[in-house]
């Protein structure tokens, strides 16, 4: 089934978050920096990673729900394959 979890926290006054996504949506060409991009931009930041797993991190942690937003957005886009 495909599966995408994303988390967002705040630690030591920074933005920190992650993606993880299952491999049959790697398979199918997603790539989990795909979903984490926009949100690192809304808390101030920058993000990478190859594959299944990225993460990010910013210096607006007041925007982390915002983030989380745009990272589930992104997520249900690639779960539909828009």
């Amino acid at each position: 089934m495909p599966t995408v979890v994303i988390l967002g926290l705040e630690h030591d006054g920074k933005a920190m978050l992650v993606a993880t996504i299952s491999p049959d949506l790697l398979a199918s060409g997603v790539q989990a920096a795909q979903i984490i991009t926009r949100a690192a931009k809304a808390v101030g930041g920058g993000g990478g990673g190859t594959g299944g797993v990225a993460s990010a991190g910013g210096r607006h942690p007041q925007a982390l729900a915002h983030a989380l937003q745009l990272a589930a957005d992104d997520a249900s886009s690639a779960l539909t394959g828009r």
